[in-house]
Order: structure tokens, then sequence, then C-alpha cells
């Protein structure tokens, strides 16, 4: 494809798309408390490295090391080491860490291949987000030598893929985008367009793959809406390989790895994706590799994240449930905007108002742990199952993150203000990074741009609305209300002085409490 694609997948980037920037993007899924919650769920024991701050984490394919940046500076007794081979991706997060203070995270331009022969630390976590599926075979027994080599006993490795079968259903549109490119000529992410707007007009003739894959339509519209960093880094690269979970299980078992469970606690319930008939059946299998992959089958699923660990050690049920009672949670939204159903799998699931009303009213008072939250009256007679499936779907949908413990907070304050202050001065020309170092949950916390610059003009002790109305002037936006633009300056003004004082009553409080400022 390199070749015929006008050479973005040439030379030295070994069939990954080349020439146009990842999408810049936090995932949290591997942050140490929302790990070590996963984790518990399912009856591990977390490294303990975890739980007092002094880990030691990889992310190997770091994009532009956003993810790695806002957890180092929520972190600051943790090392983290990040590795890409796109050297614009480096720099970039380079001059982030430089100027957000940041001494406790190494970030590299390297191969896979020249990464594995560096000399390193043990590592208690590795993180591999959509790299499973993007590399070459040849790469993929480099990592798992990496991990077999690098990763500590009880280690845990965060792996990402496309999965099968759910991705079988959409094979021929991304050869339909890798064709279209390759016979366009120009720019790439005007070649992208060009291939999209074609996918358009085959799907609107309807008939054949269009007429017989549910959702087609409706993901060729979506890709319309998407930039063209993230078509290309999804679609366009040489190596593209969807798995099915008991081949991934396999390879990783040369790393001396086995599977501890999904990522997203909410995909730990069988009973949201499967009927009781479905979960027997599942059952039936002796091998736990096969089990996962009939519930993919019967769940059709098309993206895995899950976690494997390195010698793990199993916690007794007395252990599960004492862990799980020390967990502390917060909340990352105003309780009354926890909604009253959230859409799964198998469709909407209603929130029972007596368990979410008041887990919102406790958690609102700041940070609980599962224990005192029991401690409650009203939650204590929901029993420990339901407020603990609760806070597994909240945290699922980003309304509620597992915090750090009390005493694994230390001198995290610091630090997260150092970062979060280089972060936010680059908002002043950019809605990224859009993320924070939160030092209570050890992660990072979304803001919008507008966010960004009321919390900038709060620490230089100027007028909020006229400080984000000079950056958002000066790169000609306007706001909206009520599907309508200010037009003028004073409208503008006026607009962000309502939003500005809704900020601080709904969410400014949410961020003092997380310890963003």
């Amino acid at each position: 494809m390199g070749d015929r694609a006008g050479g973005w997948t040439d030379g030295w980037t070994d069939g990954y798309v080349g020439g146009i920037d990842y999408i810049r993007a936090f995932y949290r899924d591997w942050s140490p408390a929302l790990l070590s919650f996963a984790l518990t769920l399912r009856g591990w024991r977390p490294p303990d490295a975890l739980r007092d701050g002094r880990f030691t984490m990889a992310e190997l394919g770091c994009g532009h090391g956003l993810t790695s940046a806002v957890l180092a500076g929520a972190n600051p007794q943790a090392r983290f080491e990040a590795m890409d081979f796109n050297p614009a991706h480096i720099a970039g997060v380079r001059r982030l860490a430089g100027d957000g203070g940041l001494t406790n995270a190494l970030f590299l331009e390297d191969s896979f291949a020249e990464h594995a022969r560096r000399d390193g630390p043990p590592l208690d976590v590795a993180a591999l987000h959509g790299v499973w599926s993007w590399v070459s075979a040849e790469n993929r027994a480099i990592l798992v030598d990496l991990l077999r080599r690098r990763l500590a006993p009880g280690g845990i490795a965060f792996v990402s893929y496309n999965a099968l079968p759910g991705t079988l259903a959409h094979m021929p549109l991304r050869r339909l985008l890798v064709e279209r490119c390759a016979e366009e000529s120009g720019p790439l992410p005007e070649r992208i367009e060009r291939a999209v707007t074609f996918a358009a007009r085959l799907a609107a003739l309807g008939g054949g793959w269009f007429a017989g894959v549910e959702g087609v339509v409706e993901r060729i519209d979506s890709l319309r809406g998407k930039s063209a960093n993230y078509i290309a880094h999804e679609y366009l690269n040489r190596d593209w390989t969807a798995f099915y979970h008991a081949d991934v299980v396999r390879e990783l078992a040369a790393a001396k790895l086995e599977f501890a469970g999904a990522a997203v606690p909410m995909e730990q319930l069988d009973d949201l994706t499967l009927s009781p008939a479905a979960q027997a059946l599942a059952a039936e299998a002796g091998d736990p590799a096969q089990a996962e992959t009939l519930r993919d089958i019967l769940t059709n699923r098309s993206f895995r994240r899950d976690l494997f660990i390195k010698g793990g050690e199993r916690l007794s049920a007395a252990e599960r449930r004492q862990a799980l009672r020390a967990s502390r949670f917060a909340l990352l939204v105003p309780a009354d905007d926890l909604p009253e159903s959230a859409s799964t799998p198998v469709g909407r699931l209603p929130f029972p108002r007596a368990v979410h009303g008041p887990l919102a009213e406790a958690l609102a008072e700041g940070p609980q742990s599962l224990g005192a939250l029991l401690a409650r009256t009203a939650l204590a007679a929901q029993g420990d199952d339901a407020v603990v499936r609760a806070l597994v779907l909240l945290t699922s949908l980003g309304l509620v993150a597992p915090a750090l413990a009390e005493d694994a907070t230390g001198d995290r304050q610091a630090q997260a203000d150092r970062f979060n202050a280089a972060v936010l001065e680059r908002h002043r020309f950019d809605d990224a990074p859009g993320h924070l170092a939160a030092p209570l949950l050890g992660s990072g916390v979304a803001v919008s741009r507008i966010e960004a610059l009321f919390l900038l003009a709060a620490r230089q002790g100027e007028d909020p609305a006229e400080r984000a109305w000079t950056h958002l002037s000066a790169d000609g936006a306007r706001l909206g209300r009520d599907g309508h633009y200010c037009e003028s300056a004073e409208e503008n003004l006026a607009e962000l002085r309502r939003r500005h004082a809704s900020f601080t009553a709904r969410r400014l409080p949410v961020l003092t409490q997380l310890g963003v400022r």
C-alpha cells in the first residue's frame, strides 16, 4: 500500500501512516486508581506500587504522549516512560513536559525495536492502546519479548485492539478508503475527505454490502464529522488486524501474561450484554479464553480494552470485600447531572433512584470510600452489591472516578499546579490538550477551552469573560446560544459572563474538589 498511497506509509514509518499527526487524546483507562478498581472487581490483588504511588509505567506507542504527561503531572512519585516513532509527537510532548516542570517522565523517539534494546527499570504497568491492531506480526513479537523481560511479577499490561467478530462488518469500508486514497493525488487530508465522500455516494445507491450490514451508512456519516488525523490513523495503516480474544491471549502467554479482565468496569458485568441463556452457553466453554471469545461472538464486539497480569495473586472473597470497601470515589459532575438512565449494549438501563440519589448526595460532600457510603442508612438498605454496581456503572460512564487513598495524596498538588499552569497557557491558542492533572484522582479531568480560559484568568487575577473573549475573538470564534450566533463583541461578552456564572456555580466546585485549580 505504501507506494500506491503516495508515500504515507513509506520509509521510517514501517507501514504505519505518516505525514499526518495522530489525534490528541487522554485515555484514563490505565490511571492507577481505575486500574486498581478494575482488578479488585475481578478478584485480583493490584500491585502495591499503584496504591503508594511509586509505580513505573510505560506507554508503548504513545502518540502525542498526553496520557503519560497528564498522569505524570498527577503522580509525582511515579516514573513514566513513553515512546513513539513519530518525532513531531515526541517533540511536542517534551516541550509540554519541560514547560510543566515534569521531571518524572521520559519521552523517547523510538521504534519498538529500538525501544526493546534500551535498558530500563522493571515495569509495574505497560499500556498499548490500539497498537496491537496497527503493527506487524514482527513488531508484536518484539512487544511480547519486551513485556516478558521488563514487566515485573504482578505487573499489569493494558492492551486494546480491534476485535472479532464485530470488526468484520466494517472491513470493506476500510478497504474502500485505503484504495480510494491510494488512487487520489494531493495532500492526504484532501484525499481522505474525497474518499469518505465517495463512500457516501456508494452508500446512497443502496444494495449489496451497504444493504446487508446494519449501521454502515451511519458509520460513513459519522466519518464526515471526524478529523482527517483520526481517519488516517484508524483506517489507513498498512498493518491493520482484528483479533479474536483467544488469539491475543495465546500471543501474550509467551510473556507469561494471563487475562485479568476488562479494563472498563462496566464490561465485567455479563448481564449488561448477555441474556441468562447466553451467559449459560458461554459458561459451557472449558477454557476461559474461549468463554470470553464466545461472549464477543454473542455480542458482536468490535473493540476490546483488556488487562493482563503477570503472576497475579487472587484475593479471597473476604479480601476482595475489604479492598472494595476501602476504595474511594469522587464525583466528576455536579450531583444533579447524574442521569436517570444510560445507554448500554442491551438498551437503555435505568438508574434506580433509591441507589443513585443517596449516592450522588453523599459524593457531593466529597470523596467517600465504599465503606463510608455503606455506613449511610439509605445506601446500607440497598446492600453492598447494588451500591458497587452503581459505582461500576457511574465510573465506566465517566460520571464518577476512583480516587486515591487519603494517605497517597502526598505532594501531588504542587506538581499538578505546575503542570496545569503550562496546560492552561496552551489553551490561549487552541482547545488542546483539553485535560488537566487531578491530584485527588492521580488521573486527568477534561476541560473545555472556555473553562481553561476561565481558570487561567482566575490564576492571573483578570476578568474571566474579557480574558476568554480576547483569545476566542483572535481566532475568529463566536459563541452560540439557542441555535443563534452572538454577533457583536458585547453579545459574546455577555454570553461569556453567563457561562462563567454557571461555571462558578456548578463546574468549579467539582474541579476544586479534585484539586484542579
